[in-house]
């Protein structure tokens, strides 16, 4: 074989193993977002689970609408204040990593939607209060991503509630490679 030939077939073997890589790369990709989703979704399922959690969330939910300063805002949760304060923080951060693209939005919407937008209902007054005192930052991604569920829901076909919408689901069957 000559030089300039081997050289020619060098070239397409070369072509043809970059053109591999890329697509092995391709679906690796893919496989590792569907990973990251999945790890993404039993993070929130795993937070709706902690003890501490739901109870902060019942705190913010069952508090006087009238909570205008962290005072009240202390006086009425007394020495769980914490909880309910991490409520609020933990909407805060979800926000931002919704609004970066971190996590999916529709699966913040799903398993969150309902609580958010209660909970920026009820803290409406200690929010504004805040930012007269500390700026328009306070509570910003809270607000954020309460108005964004509120928008979704205005300007999109919402969801009905999944026991109504998929009453009718069943699982797919499995097949005999599945389940072994």
């Amino acid at each position: 074989m000559e030089l300039s030939s081997a050289a020619q077939w060098a070239e397409i073997i070369g072509l043809v193993t970059i053109l591999g890589a890329a697509i092995y790369s391709y679906f690796q990709i893919n496989e590792m977002k569907k990973v990251r989703e999945g790890a993404a979704s039993l993070s929130l399922a795993e937070l709706l689970q902690s003890a501490d959690f739901a109870a902060g969330i019942i705190q913010v939910i069952e508090q006087p609408d009238d909570l205008d300063n962290w005072e009240k805002f202390k006086e009425y949760h007394g020495e769980r204040w914490p909880q309910a304060f991490s409520i609020m923080t933990t909407w805060e951060s979800l926000g931002a990593v919704v609004h970066r693209g971190d996590i999916d939005f529709y699966l913040v919407y799903d398993f969150f939607s309902g609580i958010v937008q209660q909970h920026h209902e009820k803290c409406q007054p200690l929010i504004l209060s805040q930012r007269e005192t500390g700026g328009d930052t306070r509570f910003e991604w809270f607000t954020w991503l309460a108005e964004q569920f509120e928008e979704y829901e205005v300007n999109e076909s919402a969801p009905m509630a999944a026991h109504l919408q998929y009453k009718d689901w069943r699982p797919p069957r499995k097949t005999e490679r599945s389940r072994s």
